[in-house]
């Protein structure tokens, strides 16, 4: 069983638009399509598990007719929930895509509620609790206020001492607490900062200088992007370099394909794969998810099609 930890939760909202005018004082525009759905990052891999078919358990922090909808709308899907119920309400995101730059979109994501000393008290018994069901945990997404900005390192902390699976994608300055704790896989949000462990992701040798960093803490592997259609693996020993056919992509929602490509990852890692065709695997999952307009692919053939374009190659002794 998996569980997936998801501290921050967000009900997302998608609109696709044609463009912004600007109209007197204010900037109009009408969307063409709309999406909206559970978020936050563990939920959205919660999310892509059940589509294939992997049972999962999603735990988190959720208050309020917002949380209410996204704990009906995840149950629906076959997934188990354990939320902690907070008081105040869950946050709303919302993303913008302008036809012709879904490459790039907007995105306005609140930061949260604040969550008390009690909730988060009980959210952690909780958490052990589950810890006795689960063979990974997969911690992901941003801090909501009130949380501590280590709370990660316990979290995998905890799951190593019952020799439990951790995999973790975060970002910014929640990176380094949870490499520290030594996870078995750490995939960096570089969405808002490529300065990760104190290194500025400049080039494939920067990315991997903070990689070993990782890896010299502990953590077994670190996947780090570099653009949308290629990432590098590094383990203690190994550098693998991933790479997908860019022209062969096209973009109508992004939103959620970081996601995608972590469940890919878990799921094919719940079926005994090796880390690099897992991660491989779950680039592909990233990929197909893009060109849909739901944050999820549910077509197989398209994971296929995407999989089939992906290179894997060892990297050189110049980068060890």
């Amino acid at each position: 069983m998996i569980l997936t930890v998801t501290l921050n939760p967000a009900y997302d909202l998608i609109y696709w638009v044609k463009e912004i005018e600007q109209r007197g004082e204010t900037q109009l525009s009408r969307a063409y399509r709309t999406h909206s759905s559970a978020g936050g990052k563990g939920i959205n891999v919660s999310i892509y598990l059940s589509t294939v078919g992997v049972d999962n358990i999603a735990m988190g922090l959720i208050g309020g007719h917002t949380g209410r909808t996204i704990k009906r709308s995840i149950r629906e899907k076959g997934i188990i929930t354990n939320f902690t119920w907070i008081s105040e309400e869950t946050r709303n995101n919302v993303a913008i895509l302008k036809k012709g730059q879904q490459d790039n979109p907007i995105e306005v994501n609140s930061s949260g509620p604040e969550i008390s000393d009690r909730a988060l008290n009980q959210f952690m018994e909780q958490y052990e609790t589950m810890l006795h069901r689960v063979s990974c945990v997969v911690l992901s997404g941003s801090l909501p206020p009130g949380i501590p900005k280590d709370i990660y390192r316990k979290l995998v902390k905890k799951a190593k001492d019952r020799d439990i699976r951790t995999i973790v994608n975060t970002g910014g300055e929640h990176v380094a607490p949870a490499a520290k704790a030594g996870p078995f896989l750490i995939k960096p949000d570089i969405r808002e900062s490529k300065d990760v462990m104190g290194k500025e992701l400049t080039d494939s040798q920067s990315i991997i200088d903070a990689g070993k960093k990782m890896i010299d803490f502990g953590t077994k592997y670190v996947l780090l992007s570099h653009g949308l259609t290629g990432d590098i693996l590094i383990s203690k020993d190994e550098i693998w370099a991933l790479n997908a056919n860019r022209e062969e992509l096209t973009v109508k929602n992004r939103v959620g394909a970081g996601d995608s490509l972590v469940g890919g990852i878990v799921y094919q890692l719940t079926e005994d794969k090796p880390v690099r065709e897992a991660v491989r695997y779950g680039l592909a999952a990233g990929m197909a998810s893009v060109e849909v307009y739901e944050k999820f692919c549910r077509d197989a053939s398209l994971v296929q099609a995407q999989l089939e374009e992906i290179s894997l190659k060892e990297m050189g002794d110049e980068f060890q």
